[in-house]
């Protein structure tokens, strides 16, 4: 099977591409022959042509294409035609910001517009989150849509005393409660980091001996010790699609503290260590201090699902079910 990955992720951008190079690992040691193309930047409608144009070419040594964003990455995708397509939706090409007017705000419509105006292209769309997957339902009842998570190595995010941890990191007899951030980009006003450290500060005034661990741009093979390091992990964005940062600190057993995104709210109603809080750093604070207080629990069992091998097997079972269906209704047509 020669499956084609288009995407817009900059690989000069530090690990804006991690995900999809974890996912792709999976699906190539299960032999699927794996081509992913950077389409480069799509934000002007020359470069979009361009790649609809480029895309046509080369489709044809190809028997299924895979999206693995909507927005612009979408829309120049829905240029291949006679071939299974495959979208994958991740947050912000879903979700859009609404606390500033400016780059993002208009940034994130227009990738909603081309997102959604694609789906009809695609025959099946994968989201990142139950969530998602029942608003692109509500919007486009048309469409075959799947939540499927991106997947995380769980052979290497594992739960690990944090004394050794932070004695390898060079933090040894440390007693600090460590809070970890994980951003791409502090700046980015959907992550608001000026709310999670603010909220921290609160935090650390009222339980004191705590240290604000932020994880920027850290590369990816150093963040599993990083991670398991840590006593919680803030998330205070506006939106998500899944954050692969909770993700990870779940599965070396360190618990949330996030304002309402995701699916994270299912998991929470579950786990007394794990949070979802209004973005209002006071209750984030509040909420900080009573987790640090807790008794701790296995939390790694919530993204058993999430794994490489498993989001593996449940990828390759869909590209074998389109194609499959694909070849059948050829089969049909050619008969007659």
């Amino acid at each position: 099977m020669r499956v084609l990955w288009t995407h817009n992720f900059n690989p000069a951008v530090p690990n804006s591409q991690v995900f999809m190079n974890i996912a792709s690992s999976g699906l190539r040691a299960r032999g699927i022959d794996l081509h992913c193309e950077y389409l480069g930047n799509l934000r002007l409608i020359t470069n979009l042509m361009g790649a609809r144009r480029h895309l046509r070419r080369m489709a044809s040594d190809f028997d299924l294409v895979h999206a693995q964003y909507g927005s612009a990455c979408a829309l120049a995708t829905t240029a291949i035609d006679k071939i299974p397509k495959v979208l994958s939706i991740r947050g912000n090409d879903w979700n859009v910001h609404n606390d500033t007017m400016g780059f993002h705000y208009v940034h994130t419509r227009l990738a909603r517009g081309m997102t959604r105006w694609s789906l009809r292209n695609y025959d099946c769309v994968l989201t990142v989150s139950k969530r998602v997957a029942v608003d692109v339902q509500r919007f486009s009842p048309r469409s075959s849509v799947l939540p499927m998570p991106s997947p995380i190595n769980l052979h290497c995010f594992v739960p690990r005393d944090k004394k050794e941890a932070r004695a390898l990191l060079g933090f040894p007899d440390n007693m600090e409660k460590w809070v970890l951030f994980n951003a791409l980009n502090l700046n980015d006003p959907i992550k608001r980091f000026t709310l999670a450290k603010e909220a921290f500060e609160l935090a650390n005034a009222k339980c004191g001996n705590l240290r604000l661990r932020v994880a920027t741009n850290l590369p990816h093979g150093d963040l599993p010790l990083f991670t398991s390091a840590c006593d919680v992990i803030i998330c205070t964005s506006e939106t998500e699609g899944w954050p692969n940062c909770v993700k990870e600190a779940l599965a070396c057993n360190v618990p949330f503290v996030s304002t309402d995104v995701s699916d994270l709210r299912d998991i929470a109603r579950l786990e007394p260590t794990c949070r979802v809080c209004p973005a209002d750093p006071v209750v984030l604070a509040d909420n900080i201090c009573d987790v640090l207080a807790s008794q701790q629990h296995d939390l790694r069992r919530h993204v058993a699902a999430m794994s490489l091998d498993a989001i593996s097997d449940h990828l390759v079972s869909i590209y074998e079910s389109l194609l499959r269906r694909d070849w059948e209704a050829n089969n049909h047509v050619h008969s007659h």
